[in-house]
């Protein structure tokens, strides 16, 4: 059988190659089923699994192009015929199927016939594909009805995260167990998937939706879904609503930091302004600042789109601009369901802004943002936000049940491993894995600081810790794993760590509490064979973030990591 199918069938004019192309279309454009013709000719389990996949959609010109493929699937649709029809049926595909197999016998044992003389046999089908007749010869591929797959899990939430990343991250799990043959099918709904693949005789579903952040939680309190997928942290309401189903959510065997994304403001390329303020940011989108000319641009009505209410990207951004400077939305921007949406209309539109993961910013600029005016406005980049030193830097989030399945934890495992984390690198957003960076120094730095910069690199991670205490927050958990396992890489290398506080109370207390921060981090570290050069306090200098809010504070509150 493989040996017709990769002799004369592969010939490029060949009709089956044109056929399969023709199937491939209709999958893609009808139901987003992408298919690989070059394995459906090549390995005969992936072609069972797409046709028997197809099959059961019950397309009427699919299913067209599968009876000829494969004359048994007829079988199924008359399944419900009476019974003296069924009986001619019966005969005549086994007729089919015998001359098939004679056929196809044929093709071993003796001469195989060129492709021109196959093709001008009697009593080959016909199918007529855009008017043109293509002469093509059964498939030897056999189709059954099977059961409905077994769903696994199902992934529920964050649009920013089931959009792109969440596909990858199951693919590649699917891979680290050697299962390499799998399809997607879309339903009516875009951000509504299903992933199906086959095991043996035994097939498997895991369900996709992304429908936004706060859909998450209320699938999980509904039994609808076995992880939530968020772009923002779990709020307290919800945290209390889930904690006898669920468990403790914020606890770090539930809450899985799953990746980093920085919500950049965007603007048209075309748009000259280049930074803004938090504080007149939020003046722009809630409408007071109407025209470009109002910050130095053109005389350009501002164009506001805005992602829709169930997205924790608009909850990010509600949450860091809006509230924060006591303002909402104006009534009259635009809102979308869509990341990729959004970030095309922006880039039609000169006087358009709008707000997106740093993944979608695309064909647009994004603004550098301070949090306030005393500080400096930082770009969105792989380093400032995977640090979250900019201002709009967010974690992604994947929470799992404490009675979770195996499988369960396993991806969400797999999701913040090493491996992992190069996937959700490759999907544009921003790794865990560690990187170093070049630090430079800074207007108003302490002396000792911008000392470092001469002879250290910067390390892509800062720790942070809850208010007035030294216990690392969850993401620090990971982070220090991380760090152990990068030092064990770079023997011969030596640590600095310099610890920062938030700016309430006196100076004195605050510098003496970042430096038993990073003694925190220090015996963290000692205690796993990693030695530190030096300790060092900086107290409340170098605020990234607003001291007026928690948020702010907490972000402040950190210890950097720098390399000799």
């Amino acid at each position: 059988m493989k040996k017709a199918f990769s002799g004369v069938w592969q010939s490029k004019n060949s009709p089956l190659i044109k056929v399969l192309s023709e199937l491939s279309h209709l999958a893609q454009s009808e139901f987003d089923i992408e298919i690989s013709i070059e394995k459906m000719l090549a390995e005969e389990h992936y072609r069972q699994l797409v046709l028997s996949e197809l099959f059961q959609l019950g397309h009427k010109d699919i299913n067209q192009i599968i009876d000829w493929l494969n004359p048994v699937t007829t079988a199924k649709k008359v399944a419900t015929k009476k019974a003296s029809k069924n009986k001619v049926i019966f005969f005549s595909i086994a007729i089919i199927i015998t001359c098939s197999l004679l056929f196809f016998s044929g093709l071993f044992e003796a001469p195989q016939p060129t492709a021109e003389k196959i093709l001008t046999k009697k009593n080959i089908p016909v199918l007529d594909t855009e008017k043109k007749v293509v002469n093509l010869p059964p498939v030897p591929v056999k189709i059954v009805a099977q059961a409905k797959p077994q769903v696994l899990f199902r992934l529920h939430g964050s649009n920013t995260i089931g959009e792109k990343l969440a596909p990858k991250l199951l693919e590649g799990f699917l891979a680290q167990q050697n299962i390499s043959e799998f399809v997607w099918q879309t339903k009516s709904n875009p951000l509504e998937r299903v992933l199906t693949y086959q095991q043996g005789d035994a097939r498997f579903a895991i369900e996709l939706h992304a429908h936004g952040s706060s859909t998450a939680f209320a699938d999980l309190k509904s039994s609808k879904a076995d992880i939530g997928m968020a772009s923002r942290r779990i709020k307290a309401n919800e945290l209390n609503q889930l904690q006898q189903s669920s468990g403790n959510l914020n606890k770090v065997g539930n809450e899985h930091i799953i990746g980093l994304d920085g919500l950049a403001v965007i603007v048209n390329q075309n748009n000259a302004i280049k930074q803004l303020s938090s504080e007149t940011l939020a003046k722009v989108f809630a409408g007071d600042i109407s025209n470009w000319s109002q910050l130095g641009g053109p005389s350009l009505p501002i164009k506001i789109y805005a992602r829709d209410q169930h997205s924790g990207t608009w909850d990010t951004f509600k949450n860091l601009v809006l509230k924060k400077h006591k303002t909402k939305l104006a009534k009259q921007a635009k809102r979308l369901e869509s990341s990729s949406e959004l970030s095309n209309l922006v880039s039609q539109n000169e006087g358009a802004i709008g707000f997106i993961g740093l993944n979608y910013v695309l064909h647009n600029k994004a603004l550098a943002i301070s949090a306030t005016k005393n500080t400096t406005a930082i770009f969105p980049t792989r380093f400032t936000i995977s640090t979250e030193d900019y201002a709009l830097s967010r974690r992604l989030y994947f929470y799992t049940p404490t009675s979770a399945s195996d499988m369960v934890k396993n991806f969400a495992q797999f999701a913040i491993s090493q491996q992992g984390q190069e996937i959700v690198a490759d999907t544009g957003l921003i790794s865990q894995n560690i990187k170093l960076e070049q630090a430079y120094p800074l207007e108003g730095a302490p002396a000792q600081y911008n000392s470092y910069t001469k002879t250290a690199k910067r390390l892509s991670l800062n720790f942070r810790f809850d208010y007035a205490t030294k216990d690392f927050d969850n993401k620090g958990k990971r982070d220090l794993q991380r760090l152990v396992s990068f030092m064990e890489e770079h023997n011969g290398r030596r640590i600095v760590l310099m610890g920062f506080s938030d700016s309430i109370g006196a100076k004195l207390k605050n510098k003496d509490l970042s430096f038993k921060r990073a003694k925190s981090v220090e015996h963290a570290l000692t205690s796993r064979g990693i030695p530190v050069l030096a300790v060092e306090a900086m107290g409340e200098a170098l605020p990234i973030a607003n001291n007026n809010t928690e948020a702010g504070r907490k972000r402040n509150r950190r210890v950097e990591v720098w390399l000799l």
